[in-house]
C-alpha cells in the first residue's frame, strides 16, 4: 500500500476514525514514552544551563550533573527503544494496513481503500 493522497500524492495523510468497527492501535513501547520524556527534561535542563551562563555565573554543579545524568539516561532509554523497534515496526504497519478510509491533510481528500 502506497501511503500518499490519490489526488494530490501528499504523504500527509490520517486515517479516519471507523464508527463501529473495532480500533486496533500499534503497541507503542514504554521504553519510547520514557526516552521522549527524558529528551524533553534534557533539552529543558540545557536550556536552564545556557541561560544561567548567559544571564548569570554560570551552570551550578548540580545543574551540570544532572544534565549528564539524563543524558546518560537518554542514551539507555535510546538503546533499550532500539531493541524494541522491530516489534513496533510491526504493529505500526498493522495498524496502517487494518484502516480502510483515509483523509489527506492537505487537500481533504477522503478516500477509501
Amino acid at each position: 500500500m502506497q501511503y500518499r493522497c490519490p489526488k494530490c500524492q501528499s504523504p500527509k495523510i490520517i486515517p479516519v476514525a471507523q464508527a463501529g468497527g473495532p480500533t486496533t492501535r500499534p503497541v507503542v513501547p514504554k521504553s519510547l514514552v520514557f526516552l521522549i520524556s527524558a529528551i524533553f527534561i534534557l533539552l529543558l535542563l540545557v536550556l536552564i544551563s545556557i541561560a544561567m551562563w548567559i544571564f548569570g555565573d554560570g551552570a551550578g554543579t548540580t545543574l551540570q550533573v544532572a544534565t549528564v545524568v539524563i543524558f546518560v539516561l537518554c542514551l539507555i532509554l535510546g538503546f533499550l527503544f532500539y531493541r524494541d523497534l522491530p516489534d513496533f515496526k510491526i504493529s505500526m504497519q498493522g495498524f496502517m494496513q487494518s484502516q480502510k478510509k483515509w483523509k489527506c491533510r492537505e487537500c481533504d481528500h477522503e478516500w477509501e481503500i
